[in-house]
Formats: C-alpha cells, structure tokens, sequence
C-alpha cells in the first residue's frame, strides 16, 4: 500500500492507512467469526479390540458427551449385516445413502460389535480381508466419523488402540492420518523383512506368487531408497490375503493398494494356482507399481492431493518401469515393449488423462515425453512438495522443467 501511493499528497496517505487500519480489525473480526464456527476436533479414544475368531468390538471414548456418530457413506450392507451397537439406546441408522450411530440421550462411551464380512463394494476398500489361517486385515477408516453434539459436529481427534486374542500379532497402519486411513493386522504371523519393508503373505499363496512379491519387494525397494535419495519414514506393512480359488479358470483378480502409509492386497480366483510368465509380470508390476506410491507418500508434508490423479498415476508408471529395468526384473526389450503398450493404450483414449486408465496410461505418456527422466524429475517434486506443502500437480511439474 506504501508503495503504491509513495507520490500521494500526505492527506491521502493518511486516509489510506485508516482504510486499511479498518479492514484489518474487520478482517480480524471475520476471521474470528470463521473460526468461532469451526469447533475444535474433540478428542476420542477408540479401542479396537479382537474379542473372537470372527468378532471385534470397537469402544469409543468421547471427552464431552455426544449424540450422534456420523459415519458418511454406506459401504453396501457392511455395517448393517455386521455391526450391532452394544450401547443402550444407540441405533445404526441409514439416512438418503450414509449411515449413523445415534444415541436417544448424550453419551461420553459408546461400544459396537463388529462380524467378520468377506464381501466388498467396487469404488469401496474392502472392509475386511481374511487370511487362510485366521489372520485378518481389518480397514479402520469406517470406523471414524464426524461428531454431532447438539445442533453443531466436529471432528474426531482419535487415540487409537488395538487389542488382539491372547498371543496374537497386531500391527496398526504406519500412516492411519486423522481419518484412520489404513488396515489393522490381527494374526498369527509376524511380519517377515523383505528390503526395507515388512511382509506377511498367507500361507495359502501359491509358490510362483510368493516368489514374485518377495524377490520384486526385495529389489525394488532397495532400488527405490537409493534412486530417490531418501530412506522411508515408517517401516510400512505389506499384507497379501488369498481369499480363495473360485471363478473362471486362468483368471484371477487383485484388489487393494497403499493406504494408511502400507499396500493391502486382496487376491482371488482359479487362475492363481497355475504358474505362468504373464502372471508373474502382471503381479511385479503391480507391486514395484504400489511400492512407487509409498514413495510418493513418503513426505513430512504435501504429497498427493485430491487433483491431477493423473501425476501419481502415470508418475508410478514411470517409476515402476525404471525400477523393472535398472533392477533386471524385467529386461530392456520387455521394459520397452510395456512402455509402447501405455502409449498405445493412451493414443486409442486420445490422451485423455481424466478418464481410469487414462490415468495410468496417458499419464505415463507425458512423464515419458518430458525433457527430464522420471527418477530425477520426481525428486525434484519431492523436494519442492516437501519443503513448501504443495501438492503434486502439472503445475508443480512445468515449473521444475522451466528451471
């Protein structure tokens, strides 16, 4: 304001900084107003705890007393089907597509039994997986919700607690974040070191599969630490669940991905009993492919945002491939058959970054085009998310290639 008005008359510049002496103290008053109608986030603790082969209770403890959990969206008939609140007068309510728990009267505790459930919603994280040998991969993202205490909600601030049977493995989410993003591990298995990263696989996975996701986490990881310059923040869990050998034969299924600062997979069908070379592609692909977005989570702050999926997806495209080929998992010939297959997939999709697989496709087609190589042009994201908040973005990246 100085500045602007440096070669007004005195009078002028008097009445400008009363202006802004003004504005400020109604900025401030606006602000105050803002702020007044965000409530604090109320702390919650919330114990989860293994209380049967197929059975959890979750138990919440609320520092002021509410009446409402709001859940958001229904997951299918998940928590109708395996959620019974055991508090008295609480009921779980279905309300125009999302779900509640709400209390005639304001409770401080609140407690919900929980059945093991083996169906998923597509778009959905599978609620639960089970493991061949009573292991489970528990997502505790459902269980998190706004608050309602009288005609205002706020937030969880949630002290998270596991509990599993007696001698049981239990490992929490290395990222669960404030919305409990992540699976919690409740088995017999402990964890096994594969690189820099932790795994348990279920025994019922075939020989070929456990060999693939042991030698491609091994290397890849490895790689990964060293290409990026940066050694991970948290030890993640990788889980893989076999929840059966049904369907057509030869095909099979994956579901999962990273969530929580780990990678859970969900895999199924017929077409995992039989070996082949292009299951054992498929499957390092998709996991030197998951393990690029650990890395790209692997920030104090920033990271990836809710725009431009196309960055992250097509960024660990790019990645992934790099990896396969400096780490001889794949060769150089079938490196760059893979990389003329996206480009190919994108020209039929006329490089449409916005639908699914352009995603992966397209968004590998613009990585593969820029002046820099993948490897140091993500670490030059990395450090400038890191250092500033900023979320990863097509900005962000023309403006590392302009320097």
């Amino acid at each position: 304001m100085r500045n602007f008005f440096l070669d007004r008359e005195q009078r002028s510049r008097n009445a400008v900084r009363a202006i802004a002496a003004c504005a400020a103290l109604l900025l401030a008053a606006l602000v105050g107003t803002v702020h007044a109608a965000a409530p604090a986030p109320l702390p919650t603790k919330l114990t989860l705890t293994h209380i049967a082969a197929d059975k959890w209770r979750a138990d919440y403890v609320f520092a002021e007393p509410i009446t409402a959990v709001e859940l958001g969206a229904q997951v299918g008939p998940y928590r109708k089907q395996a959620w019974r609140p055991l508090t008295p007068g609480v009921e779980l309510v279905a309300d125009d597509g999302s779900e509640a728990m709400r209390s005639a009267s304001p409770l401080t505790e609140l407690s919900v039994e929980i059945s093991a459930y083996d169906d998923f919603d597509e778009g959905q994280y599978a609620p639960i997986d089970r493991f061949s040998d009573g292991g489970w991969d528990f997502y505790l993202g459902f269980l998190h919700g706004a608050l309602t205490q009288d005609d205002r909600q706020r937030s969880m601030d949630v002290a998270l607690h596991l509990q599993g049977l007696p001698g049981e493995t239990v490992i929490a989410p290395a990222k669960p974040g404030t919305e409990l993003t992540g699976y919690a591990y409740f088995g017999p298995q402990k964890p096994v070191r594969m690189g820099n990263v932790n795994v348990i696989i279920d025994p019922k996975a075939p020989a070929w599969l456990r060999e693939v996701i042991d030698d491609t986490t091994t290397k890849v990881s490895q790689y990964y630490e060293q290409a990026f310059q940066r050694d991970l923040i948290d030890t993640p869990l990788i889980s893989v669940a076999v929840v059966g050998f049904d369907g057509a034969p030869g095909t099979f299924n994956v579901k999962g991905g990273v969530a929580g600062g780990g990678i859970t997979y969900r895999l199924q069908g017929a077409g995992l009993v039989d070996d082949h070379p292009k299951k054992r592609a498929y499957m390092a692909r998709l996991v030197a492919h998951e393990m690029a977005h650990l890395w790209q989570v692997n920030l104090m702050r920033g990271g990836i945002g809710g725009d431009d999926a196309w960055v992250h997806e097509g960024g660990a495209e790019a990645i992934m491939l790099e990896a396969m080929r400096a780490t001889g998992i794949f060769t150089a010939e079938a490196s760059d058959q893979y990389a003329q297959e996206l480009l190919k997939e994108c020209d039929q999709l006329a490089g449409d970054v916005t639908v699914n697989r352009g995603l992966y496709a397209c968004g590998f087609k613009r990585f593969h085009g820029y002046a820099m190589a993948p490897m140091p042009l993500w670490r030059a994201m990395m450090a400038r998310s890191e250092g500033s908040g900023e979320f990863y973005s097509e900005s962000m990246i023309q403006a590392i290639l302009k320097q």
